[in-house]
């Protein structure tokens, strides 16, 4: 069974660019463009997987994760950071990984499986 990753990113040519790379490695997609569109999207069908910048059009990324984190029917799900805002989003400490966007196709890959190994 295919695993399920959700990105999220104001940015159309990152969504684009990390989707492709996902797909092409057999993962299923689904884009949001904001944090209001990406959590209606997880009440509908819970990610495998949700990777996300933090510099969001309008609400935040991080409050976006926040509010996940809160949630006991999603603080479970694996999160990725993949964002161009400085060395490390301080919020979120260590137990997340932070990719900047202009990574490659394997960092990014890489980091799914990582955050599928736990």
């Amino acid at each position: 069974m295919q695993k399920h990753i959700l990105l999220v990113d104001s940015d159309a040519a990152s969504l684009s660019r990390m989707s492709q790379v996902l797909r092409q490695s057999n993962y299923q997609v689904s884009v949001a463009c904001s944090c209001d569109e990406s959590l209606n999207m997880v009440n509908d069908r819970k990610p495998d997987c949700i990777i996300f910048d933090v510099d969001l059009e309008g609400t935040s990324g991080t409050i976006m994760y926040s509010r996940l984190r809160r949630n006991s029917q999603t603080r479970g799900i694996p999160a990725i950071v993949c964002t161009n805002v400085g060395p490390r989003p301080v919020c979120f400490g260590t137990g997340i990984p932070v990719l900047s966007k202009n990574c490659s196709g394997d960092a990014l890959l890489g980091a799914v499986s990582a955050a599928f190994a736990c």
